[in-house]
């Protein structure tokens, strides 16, 4: 009956994903910022293409690059991620759900259901 047990608490242990597995590895590379969708109002014309993201998917960082005065997305700098399936969760605590759309990089802000005003979706091309 011991044994059994332990077999059994064996196959639970080592069948659990890796909570830091993002499974898609089309993150990596390059990202230029296209467009942010979101309860704000923007300039026009205003520029997203300043920021840029580059996912290093092996390192599990990414640099942001902000050539423009504004900052949409995060500040210059590397920053650590984790994440599970298709969402990515940063150092800050910030996290976004992504997938891809006719080749675009979509980050979608998981909000706070009880605030009506911090939807965000950030779209990116390569």
């Amino acid at each position: 009956m011991k044994k059994s047990l332990l077999v059994i608490g064996l196959m639970i242990l080592f069948s659990c994903s890796d909570d830091n597995d993002i499974e898609d590895n089309e993150l990596n590379g390059e990202w230029t910022l296209t467009n942010v969708s979101c309860f704000c109002g923007f300039p026009d014309p205003t520029d997203f293409h300043l920021t840029q993201l580059v996912f290093n998917i092996t390192e599990n960082e990414v640099e942001v690059i902000n050539k423009g005065v504004s900052t949409y997305f995060m500040q210059n700098g590397t920053y650590s991620y984790s994440g599970s399936g298709n969402r990515v969760s940063f150092e800050d605590g910030r996290s976004y759900d992504f997938e891809f759309t006719n080749g675009n990089l979509q980050l979608i802000f998981v909000d706070e259901p009880n605030i009506a005003d911090d939807e965000v979706t950030y779209t990116f091309t390569r």
